[in-house]
């Protein structure tokens, strides 16, 4: 059994390096409680081991073997019937992690059929109702890993992991920080731009206690054309985004519809160089604004927002009149406090 459960941590770790087949890529897509199925197999076949190998010395963990074991068959039931019937082809390397957890299966089976078939030879009725309890135990823990397994196999949502992607790249200051500031504007809000220096003044101060992104919300169509270019220099020229973005918005003063060469003749004074971005990231960056602006229920700019993620407490300020330092850092202050 101790060679089923090595052979099936190495398939694990070529699962997990994705080191497989082309039909193996769409399970990569599928998880175990949020959990990738390579990680959950590492995890579950070093545990196994680690109690296989102690249990000579104690019959529980022997015991606590078998119930694993008796879990991960049932797991692999459903991840066999998900492979036939929801993904449509099988993959080698998940197959045969299956068959390692039969094998070992199948050894402890061995073990258990020679014990009671003496029992019934020698007439031991007490002994033989004992091996049954014990192998209607372990069926239990067959259909507890199907159950499991029927519960916890979800599709991972591709789409929300690269809008989720795009906030790390984006955020400024601490991104493990509970405390998340949304600065929201329009690039042709006048009102944005007579808020923006009480930003930029505070600016070093709100990196260093808060996670803040800048968040475009197009009130006016034309401010599309500069969310691309917004966004490039957001991702690849943080230390000079906001010469970069004082750049953009001298622009919109001279044009609406901003070409690339435009782009880089207004950032070239501040040596910025200009890279754009691919479609999919401006995509996935707009899917983030906008969800920001649905999330938070915004039908305005300039708006502040200011979150804390733990206690899910929300600040908002609406309009050059309501924005100012003070009530942003105070605001700051409070909801650092809550964390």
């Amino acid at each position: 059994m101790g060679l089923a459960l090595i052979a099936g941590l190495i398939l694990s770790i070529l699962s997990w390096l994705e080191l497989c087949v082309e039909h193996c890529s769409a399970n990569q897509h599928y998880r175990l409680f949020g959990f990738p199925f390579a990680s959950v197999g590492m995890a579950f076949f070093i545990t196994t081991m680690v109690i296989h190998f102690s249990s000579k010395q104690s019959p529980l963990l022997k015991t606590i073997t078998g119930w694993l074991i008796a879990m991960a068959l049932g797991s692999e039931i459903m991840f066999i019937l998900i492979q036939k019937f929801q993904i449509g082809h099988w993959c080698p390397v998940c197959l045969s992690i299956a068959v390692s957890i039969a094998i070992a299966g199948l050894a402890l089976s061995w073990d258990y059929i020679k014990t009671i078939y003496s029992d019934i030879q020698q007439g031991n009725r007490g002994n033989i109702m004992s091996k049954i309890k014990q192998g209607l135990t372990s069926f239990s823990f067959i259909l507890l890993g199907f159950l499991m397994a029927f519960i916890g196999v979800g599709k991972s949502n591709e789409a929300e992991a690269a809008v989720t992607d795009m906030k790390g790249r984006l955020a400024f200051g601490s991104k493990t920080s509970p405390v998340e500031v949304y600065f929201v504007t329009d690039w042709f809000c006048p009102s944005c731009k007579k808020v923006e220096p009480q930003i930029e003044k505070i600016f070093p101060t709100l990196q260093s206690q808060v996670a803040f992104y800048f968040i475009d919300y197009p009130i006016h169509k034309k401010s599309l054309n500069f969310t691309p270019y917004n966004l490039a220099f957001l991702i690849n020229s943080k230390p000079q985004y906001l010469k970069a973005r004082q750049a953009l918005a001298e622009l919109t003063d001279k044009t609406e519809t901003p070409t690339d060469n435009d782009i880089a003749k207004a950032v070239k004074p501040y040596n910025i160089p200009f890279k754009e971005l691919s479609f999919l990231d401006v995509k996935t960056g707009m899917e983030f604004f906008d969800k920001i602006v649905e999330k938070y229920n915004l039908n305005a700019t300039p708006t502040i927002i200011i979150t804390n993620t733990k206690s899910n407490k929300v600040i908002k300020f609406e309009g050059r009149d309501e924005i100012s330092e003070e009530k942003i850092l105070e605001a700051i202050e409070s909801m650092n406090k809550a964390a």
